[in-house]
């Protein structure tokens, strides 16, 4: 469905549209070659309120109050799950017996979304959710188990892969509720898996796109706003 006139979009992200990437051993923020720029370039106007670390229910949180000081933008892109998806694995480190929860439960974060969708649309600026790139299963458990008990995390996972699967389960929801609530879906999955080795476009940890991945980003985002009535 083309957009009309859009011309401001508010991002609501977390570090993948933030443009953040592990590189020479510390998070940093690509500042001209992000997923963001995308857009920028086909000259829409764009307030990123991504953040590192960002859950659903913080940005719930934080879009309801910047809503209610009033907002112009046509569009809102939203973009979760991959902080919402993770454990503290300190903890399943040291107990790895007990049951532990992820930051948010999955039917919290549907939830979220949904109420997301909601929010923006009754100030009629038009919801677009953004799914998940994938994950390399075995570099983010090397990454997750630094200084902890990997032996006790792998018991408690039962396989490395169960990591990848989990992942998964945030990203088919994000494209179920895309269908069931009439949103646009910006696929930015699909251009890693199409790879040879998808792996070379994430960053050490296994989980963050490298510049590489935000290359490949950036592309979709440009398709999806040459498709906007700009």
């Amino acid at each position: 469905m083309v957009f009309e006139r859009i011309r401001k979009i508010d991002i609501w992200g977390d570090s993948v549209l933030k443009g953040i990437i592990y590189d020479r051993g510390r998070y940093t923020r690509l500042r001209e070659d992000n997923a963001v720029n995308g857009l920028k370039s086909m000259g829409v106007d764009i307030r990123n309120n991504s953040h590192f670390g960002l859950t659903a229910p913080k940005a719930r949180d934080l879009m309801a109050r910047e809503l209610e000081k009033g907002n112009d933008s046509q569009a809102a892109i939203i973009e979760f799950g991959g902080n919402d998806c993770d454990f503290n694995w300190k903890e399943v480190s040291e107990n790895p017996e007990k049951e532990h929860r992820c930051k948010t439960p999955l039917d919290q974060f549907r939830q979220c979304i949904i109420d997301m969708v909601g929010m923006l649309r009754k100030k009629t600026i038009r919801p677009v959710l953004v799914n998940l790139p994938p994950i390399d299963p075995e570099r983010y458990f090397k990454w997750i188990t630094r200084g902890l008990n990997a032996q006790n995390i792998l018991n408690w996972l039962g396989d490395v892969h169960h990591i990848y699967r989990h992942h998964e389960c945030y990203n088919l929801c994000i494209m179920s509720l895309a269908g069931s609530l009439g949103c646009d879906l910006i696929d930015i999955r699909q251009p890693f898996l199409l790879q040879n080795d998808y792996t070379l476009f994430l960053c050490e940890d296994g989980i963050h796109p490298n510049q590489r991945g935000h290359e490949l980003i950036r592309t979709v985002m440009r398709e999806y706003a040459g498709n906007m009535a700009l």
